[in-house]
């Protein structure tokens, strides 16, 4: 993904891999920097929780 605003750029690259290819493939929209954060930290936490937990049995 690609913005405009350097801030949201900075902020989309510091995302783990992972969080940036769920975004890439889900191909939201993201309107506002507030947006991304929301979403980007609600996939950081829900990813790592699932690597905590180990794969599903």
């Amino acid at each position: 993904m690609l913005f405009e605003a350097p801030k949201m750029q900075a902020y989309y690259d510091s995302l783990p891999p992972k969080v940036r290819a769920f975004l890439e493939n889900a191909k939201v929209e993201v309107g506002s920097p507030g947006e991304l954060m929301m979403i980007g930290e609600h996939f950081r936490n829900a990813f790592a929780d699932q690597e905590e937990k180990g794969p599903a049995r």
